[in-house]
């Protein structure tokens, strides 16, 4: 039975595997040590490992100057942290030498089954070519341009069109980058191709959406309906953008994915849903109708003649107001009414 030893960081990923077979085998800074460690907290000569005769390992701190830690086991959870000096090795032991953190397990150790692939691998495997990104990113800003020229009334300056490329390109690189480096960090793979087509496909998604809505609210007027839907695509394309970014850039489980992606988009959503029911029912002076010049062709509904719809008009801007009827006002007149200065006469003749 071997002894394999892993150097791992924080996050328990592993940086270089040894397997030891011989009877001794030393750590440490120095270059004539089986495994050299590049920590200036660890000693030339830090630690031993033996085999001792009872076909065990055991550790040995050689006077180090920060000493060596036992942070923990993987598989008891009974094991207590602390300094070791000399300890047999039990398979997953976690050690710490200066900053150096090692992980020490006996080659027969069980190991848990092999996770399977997710079913989207080969999605992201397509999405991860710098082309295939780069002609995303392209339909974005032309699809973002043609949908504000089409929807623009007055003369289409140079400037907006600018603003509208710059604005729609550098938010998404920006948002592509920012994952990218959480990723470096976390699993040290960027995939910044996959989150900046990620991010593309749903912002050209949410173009044709908002495309759509313009033209259904041009037909039947229907502009708060259309924001509720508006909550409702975002809804949906949020928390899918974000799924895939947590399982690209993080260490995540399925669990703490699922509720990252899902409570975060829909609590910020939730604000302004609420806050845009609460506003239903506000009176407004304007009534709802589209005001968007659009060509014929995208009206699907035959339009109400000019006489027709300034006959209906009235049902649109008036407002009905109660009024209390003559009777009720007489008897409330009658009510209030003084004495008519009967009762001081009596009072005087008598």
């Amino acid at each position: 039975m071997a002894l394999i030893i892993e150097e791992i960081n924080r996050s328990h990923r592993v940086h270089a595997r040894y397997r030891m077979e011989d009877d001794r085998l030393t750590v440490g800074r120095g270059y004539d040590n089986d495994i050299i460690l590049e920590d200036v907290h660890a000693d030339a000569h830090h630690a031993e490992i033996r085999l001792g005769e009872d076909g065990c390992y055991y550790l040995h701190d050689l006077n180090s100057v920060n000493g060596t830690q036992l942070l923990g086991n993987l598989h008891d959870k009974s094991i207590k942290p602390g300094a070791v000096s000399e300890r047999m090795i039990e398979s997953g032991d976690l050690v710490q030498f200066g900053k150096t953190h090692l992980r020490l397990s006996h080659s027969e150790a069980a190991l848990p089954e092999a996770v399977p692939l997710h079913s989207l691998e080969s999605f992201f495997a397509g999405l991860s070519h710098p082309a295939g990104a780069i002609g995303l990113l392209l339909a974005v800003a032309l699809c973002t341009l043609l949908v504000s020229y089409l929807g623009y009334a007055r003369n289409y300056e140079w400037t907006i069109a600018v603003n509208l490329l710059s604005g729609s390109v550098i938010g998404l690189l920006v948002y592509a980058g920012a994952w990218a480096f959480i990723g470096r960090v976390v699993r040290h793979e960027t995939h910044f191709f996959t989150h900046l087509s990620i991010a593309a496909l749903g912002a050209l998604v949410f173009t044709g959406w908002e495309w759509l809505s313009s033209l259904l609210n041009y037909n039947f007027a229907m502009a708060n309906t259309t924001s509720m839907l508006d909550f409702l695509v975002l809804a949906i394309l949020l928390p899918a953008m974000l799924w895939c970014a947590c399982y690209l850039a993080t260490n995540l489980s399925r669990g703490w994915r699922w509720a990252a992606a899902l409570v975060l988009p829909w609590g910020f959503l939730g604000l302004g849903l609420a806050e845009e029911i609460g506003s239903l029912n506000d009176f407004s002076e304007i009534p709802e109708i589209s005001t968007e010049l659009k060509y014929d062709d995208l009206l699907l509904r035959k339009p109400v003649p000019m006489k027709q719809f300034i006959a209906s008009s009235p049902t649109l801007f008036d407002i009905p107001i109660e009024k209390k009827n003559e009777e009720s006002k007489e008897t409330d007149e009658e009510t209030v009414a003084p004495d008519n200065g009967e009762g001081d006469t009596a009072e005087a003749e008598s």
